[in-house]
């Protein structure tokens, strides 16, 4: 929708905004809007063609709900926060059971993916650069690094965008493994 407008997407963010609190998101089990005023809200396609949910509303029944509908507002809102925190801690469980531990020390060469691969070259470009050595551990996962004349790389690198990069002094044969998978040999 915003694609097609261009610059003025200042004129399609209303509607942008409507559809996104008026879904039903899996998270919370509500919609934003139902979460906000209590009850859910009345589509405009629903001022025009009657719905069975607009049809059974009555005036005078309608205030009554209404007033029903606030007393239990917090409550909906509870149960939502109570989904929402389940959701995160089985997002988290997910992320911790494909975690592993790495094997990577100071000293170690690796490879840094490649997030800007040249263009002219296509898909075909190489995916990683270096090779690097590891220079300082910053977290669990974290590395900061130098290239191979000892300048340090701006940015920390997670584990998940390393690769071990190794030479057997003997042979002269490169061996490259994902920095996470090295620990399972």
């Amino acid at each position: 929708m915003l694609t097609a407008a261009k610059g003025k997407w200042v004129e399609e963010l209303p509607s942008v905004l409507w559809a996104h609190r008026t879904t039903f998101k899996v998270a919370t089990g509500e919609t934003p809007f139902a979460l906000t005023y209590g009850s859910e809200a009345v589509l405009p396609v629903e001022m025009r063609v009657p719905t069975f949910r607009m049809t059974r509303r009555g005036d005078s029944m309608d205030a009554k709900k209404r007033i029903d509908e606030l007393d239990l507002l917090d409550e909906r809102r509870e149960v939502a926060a109570l989904r929402l925190a389940a959701i995160k801690s089985q997002v988290a469980r997910y992320y911790n059971k494909k975690m592993r531990a790495h094997n990577l020390v100071v000293g170690n060469l690796v490879l840094k993916r490649d997030f800007r691969p040249n263009a002219a070259e296509g898909k075909l470009a190489p995916k990683w650069k270096g090779p690097y050595r590891i220079q300082e551990v910053v977290g669990p996962n974290t590395f900061k690094l130098e290239n191979m004349s000892g300048k340090r790389v701006k940015r920390t690198w997670n584990t998940h965008n390393l690769r071990r990069y190794e030479v057997e002094e003997k042979t002269g044969v490169v061996s490259v493994t994902d920095a996470q998978a090295h620990d399972q040999e």
